[in-house]
C-alpha cells in the first residue's frame, strides 16, 4: 500500500512537471516574438469605399504598463489645443479626438503588467486624404513623451 501511494505521488508530480514544460516554453516564445516587436510601428490603410472615407491604423507594442500608456495619450490630447477630445474612458483605456472634420481612435491593450500594445485608427473628414502619417506621428509623440525608442517599420 505504501509503494502505491509513493507511485501515484511520484506519477502526480511527473505529470506537474511536464505540463508546465510546454507552458514554459510557450512563454518564452512569446517574451522573445514580444520583445522583437518591441518600438517597431506597424501600419495599414483601409482605402475609400463606396465613397465612404478610408481609415488609418498604426501599432505599436511597448515595454510600459497599458495604464501609463493611455494617461500620456490622455495628457499629449488635453495639452494640443488643435484637438478636441471627444471621448475617453479610463477603465476601457480608449480615447477619441478629432481635429477639424478628421477623427482618431485611441485604444491601448495590456498584454502583461509591464508590456501593452498602442493602436490608433484615424478617419479622414470628407473630401481630406488619408490619416495614416497622423496616426504615425501620434504613435510617435506618445513614444517620445515616455521616453520609448520607436520606428516605422518596414
Amino acid at each position: 500500500m505504501k509503494r502505491l501511494n509513493r507511485l501515484t505521488m511520484l506519477a502526480a508530480l511527473g505529470g506537474l512537471v511536464l505540463a508546465a514544460v510546454p507552458f514554459g516554453a510557450a512563454e518564452a516564445q512569446w517574451v522573445f516574438l514580444a520583445r522583437k516587436a518591441m518600438g517597431r510601428i506597424h501600419q495599414m490603410t483601409e482605402g475609400q469605399q463606396n465613397g465612404r472615407p478610408g481609415y488609418d491604423f498604426a501599432t505599436v507594442i511597448l515595454d510600459v504598463s497599458a495604464d501609463k500608456v493611455f494617461a500620456t495619450a490622455l495628457d499629449l490630447a488635453r495639452k494640443n489645443k488643435s484637438v478636441r477630445i471627444l471621448m475617453h474612458d479610463s477603465h476601457a483605456r480608449r480615447l477619441q479626438i478629432a481635429e477639424g472634420d478628421r477623427t482618431a481612435t485611441l485604444n491601448v491593450v495590456p498584454f502583461s503588467d509591464d508590456v501593452s500594445q498602442l493602436l490608433i485608427a484615424g478617419h479622414a473628414g470628407a473630401g481630406e486624404s488619408s490619416t495614416a502619417s497622423m496616426v504615425v506621428h501620434a504613435v510617435l509623440r506618445v513614444c517620445k513623451e515616455m521616453h520609448k525608442h520607436c520606428e516605422v517599420s518596414n
